[in-house]
């Protein structure tokens, strides 16, 4: 368990750290869907192996089971750069810090009400539901950023949030 939930750890913060620069150059609507897309798909995956882990060798099944967290880990941590380029975009700097207070509040409040989700799911139907639970929960998500994440203000017809401030862009 030690060296799947460590696959896990290394990849989010490997992805963290590489996805930060792709973030930056990327339409970060499609980026952080994209992440959250594979996330859903890998837990649905580990969904599935689990259900069909009596039939797979126990060796295969630590592997792809270690694969698909690292695979988790790593989409996962596309979402934190685009949403920290979200503020940037759609906030003013004087403003940002308290932006950036609501999403750290949602993002650990999120985390707190997914281990409940995933707990209740787990206890009532077992360890494989869990992961589909998630899987579900994550399309979901998908879902929502796709209608309501935009790129940036002009991708809506709007000017930039430094021409609405006097800001000048930092280059």
């Amino acid at each position: 368990l030690g060296l799947i939930g460590s696959t896990l750890l290394f990849a989010y913060a490997i992805g963290k750290f590489v996805n930060g620069f792709l973030a930056d150059h990327s339409n970060i609507k499609r980026f952080m869907a994209t992440g959250l897309l594979v996330s859903a798909v890998a837990n649905l995956i580990m969904g599935i192996l689990g259900f069909a882990s009596v039939a797979i060798p126990t060796m295969a099944f630590f592997i792809l089971f270690a694969i698909m967290w690292g695979i988790n880990g790593w989409s996962q941590s596309m979402g934190s750069p685009s949403a920290i380029i979200a503020l940037s975009r759609w906030y003013p700097l004087d403003k940002r810090g308290t932006y950036y207070g609501f999403f750290s509040l949602s993002h650990n409040l999120g985390e707190f009400l997914s281990f409940l989700f995933v707990g209740l799911v787990v206890s009532t139907f077992g360890w494989q539901w869990g992961f589909l639970g998630s899987s579900i929960a994550g399309a979901l998500g998908v879902v929502v950023i796709i209608f309501l994440l935009h790129d940036n203000p002009q991708s809506k017809g709007l000017p930039s949030v430094q021409t609405l401030t006097g800001e000048t862009p930092v280059k």
